[in-house]
C-alpha cells in the first residue's frame, strides 16, 4: 500500500469516502421489495453500527441484511462494495470476522440472501477484498493481499478451496472489477510502480493485457459493449501537498467512443454500477477532501447518484447526511431494469 495509486483505490476509499442519508433500516425480513434494488454498506459512526442494506431506485424502502453494533459479527467492511449474484438472489461482501483491529487477515467474504437470511462465510477467503461474481454464479473473483502486493483468486460460493489465478509479484497490485457478460474476460485494476491501468484477464489462467491507461474500477455494461471506469487527476494544495479527484467515463470495448460523464472540479466519483437496462449508472460522489475537519474527511456531505449512461439527468438517490455508506451496486436479474431517467 505504499504506492499512491494503490492508496487511491484501497485507501482512497479511506480518505475519500461517502456519506449519505438513508432512513434507519429495520431488521432483515423474508419479504423482498419489488423492483431493482441497490446494495450499500452503511456506517453510522455516532451509533457505532455497520450494516449491509439495500434500498430501492429512489433510496427508499431500506432493508438491512447483515451487520449491527460493534460487537456483532460479521461486520461489513466499510471501505468495500458488495456484489450481487447474477440472479439477484444473494450478495457477497467483505466483512470483519474477528477484531476490528485485526487487519486484513481478520476480514473474509460472506454471502447472504437478498432477504437477509442464510448468512454464512465463504471458507478460505481470509484477507479477501473486492469480490466480484462471475456471470454463471459458480465463482467469485477477489483480491488477496500478501506482503508486497495483491493477487487475484477465484472461489466457488457453494464451497471448496479458493484458487489463485494471478502470479505474485513484488509491487504488483491487482483488484478485480468486472466480468464480461459471457464470463470469458475479467477486467481488473493493476497498479505497478507509478502506473495504474485496466487489464483484461483470462479467469482461468490469470494472463492479461492492458486495455486502458490511467484508469481504474472498470465495469462492463450489461450488453458487454461499453465499459465504465474512473480516471484520477491531481491538484496541488496551497500547502504544497497534492489532492486527488476522480471523474467517471465510458468507452466502447473496442477502444472507441470515449465519453466523459462527470466533470466535477474538487469532487470525486467512485463505485460505478450499471443498471440491468444499461440505460443508467449509479455511483457515489464525494465532496472535496477537507484538511481542517477529520469528521468531514470520512465523507460527510457526499451523495449516492445516478445518471443516464450518456451522462444526462444526474439525480441523487441518497442525499447527504452524517451517516456514511460505501459502495453502490445495482441488483441484477429478470425484470430489474430501471430504464432511462426522465430529465
Amino acid at each position: 500500500m505504499q504506492n499512491a495509486a494503490v492508496f487511491r483505490y484501497a485507501g482512497g476509499l479511506l480518505a475519500v469516502t461517502l456519506a449519505l442519508a438513508v432512513a434507519a433500516a429495520g431488521p432483515a425480513c423474508a419479504v423482498i421489495p419489488e423492483g431493482p434494488r441497490l446494495a450499500v454498506i452503511k456506517w453510522d459512526f455516532l451509533e457505532e453500527r455497520y450494516e449491509l442494506v439495500t434500498v430501492d431506485r429512489t433510496g427508499a424502502q431500506p432493508l438491512r441484511l447483515a451487520g449491527g453494533g460493534e460487537r456483532t459479527r460479521p461486520l461489513p467492511e466499510i471501505f468495500e462494495s458488495p456484489t450481487w449474484s447474477p440472479d439477484g438472489s444473494s450478495i457477497v461482501f467483505a466483512a470483519v470476522a474477528h477484531s476490528l483491529e485485526g487487519g486484513l487477515r481478520g476480514i473474509r467474504l460472506y454471502i447472504v440472501g437478498a432477504d437477509g437470511h442464510n448468512l454464512r462465510p465463504l471458507l478460505g477467503t481470509q484477507g479477501a477484498v473486492a469480490p466480484i461474481f462471475a456471470p454463471d454464479g459458480h465463482s467469485i473473483a477477489f483480491a488477496r493481499f500478501w506482503r508486497r502486493g495483491t493477487s487475484v483468486w477465484l472461489v466457488d460460493p457453494a464451497g471448496g478451496a479458493p484458487r489463485r489465478v494471478s502470479a505474485k509479484r513484488r509491487g504488483l497490485y491487482l483488484f478485480p472489477g468486472s466480468f464480461s457478460p459471457d464470463g470469458g474476460t475479467l477486467l481488473a485494476t493493476r497498479f505497478a510502480g507509478r502506473r495504474e491501468e485496466v487489464v483484461a484477464m483470462h479467469p482461468g489462467t490469470g494472463e492479461g493485457e492492458p486495455v486502458l491507461r490511467n484508469a481504474q474500477f472498470p465495469v462492463y455494461s450489461p450488453d458487454g459493449t461499453r465499459l465504465a471506469f474512473l480516471r484520477w487527476r491531481a491538484k496541488r494544495r496551497r500547502d504544497g501537498t497534492r489532492a486527488y479527484f476522480s471523474d467517471l467515463f465510458t468507452i466502447g470495448v473496442d477502444g472507441t467512443g470515449l465519453r466523459r460523464l462527470t466533470h466535477t472540479p474538487l469532487q470525486s466519483e467512485q463505485f460505478p454500477s450499471w443498471n440491468l437496462s444499461g440505460e443508467r449508472i449509479a455511483f457515489v460522489r464525494y465532496l472535496p477532501e477537507p484538511v481542517e475537519n477529520e469528521f468531514l474527511a470520512i465523507g460527510i456531505g457526499a451523495s449516492v447518484m445516478q445518471m443516464n449512461a450518456d451522462g444526462t439527468c444526474p439525480k441523487e438517490i441518497l442525499e447527504p447526511s452524517i451517516v456514511a455508506l460505501y459502495g453502490v451496486s445495482w441488483q441484477p436479474g429478470t425484470g430489474r431494469g430501471a430504464g432511462r431517467i426522465p430529465c
